[in-house]
C-alpha cells in the first residue's frame, strides 16, 4: 500500500437534503467523525475544511450524553477565530457515534484531534495536490 494511502482521510458526503458534509475514517476505516452541519456545496464545504485544519489547535471539545444515554462529543471553533462574523463558538463536528463510557467518548475525542494533526501534517509535507481538493 502507498504511503500517501495510509492514514486518516476525510471524505465528502451527500446528504438527502442536496446539502454536502465531511466524514472522517481512520487508516482501518472506522470513522471518527462527521461535520456538524451540512454546506450548499463543494466551495463552501472546503471553505470549512480549511478552516477546520487551520484552527484545529483552538478547537474546544465537549463530551456530554445524548438522549439515548450514550456519551457523545462535539468539537466547537472559537468565537476569536479568524473566520468574519464569527461572534459565539461554532459547532464544527460531532462524534460518529455514540459510546457507552465517557472514557471511550473521550478516546474518540483524542482520535480525532490526533487524526487532525496528521491530515494537517500531510497537507503541509504534500500540498494540495488531488487528494486534497478543498
Amino acid at each position: 500500500m502507498p504511503a500517501e494511502a495510509r492514514g486518516p482521510r476525510l471524505l465528502t458526503v451527500h446528504g438527502a437534503d442536496r446539502g454536502v458534509g465531511w466524514a472522517m475514517r481512520a487508516a482501518n476505516g472506522r470513522q471518527l467523525a462527521v461535520g456538524a452541519r451540512s454546506y450548499r456545496g463543494e466551495a463552501e464545504l472546503s471553505t470549512a475544511i480549511r478552516q477546520l485544519l487551520i484552527e484545529r489547535a483552538a478547537l474546544r471539545c465537549t463530551v456530554g450524553q445524548s438522549e439515548a444515554r450514550l456519551w457523545v462529543w462535539t468539537a466547537y471553533l472559537p468565537p476569536r477565530s479568524t473566520r468574519p462574523g464569527a461572534e459565539e463558538a461554532e459547532p464544527i463536528a460531532r462524534s460518529a457515534r455514540g459510546y457507552l463510557r465517557r472514557d471511550q467518548c473521550q478516546g474518540g475525542v483524542d482520535s480525532f484531534l490526533a487524526a487532525l494533526q496528521a491530515l494537517g501534517r500531510e497537507l503541509r509535507r504534500t500540498g494540495p495536490g488531488d487528494r486534497w481538493s478543498w
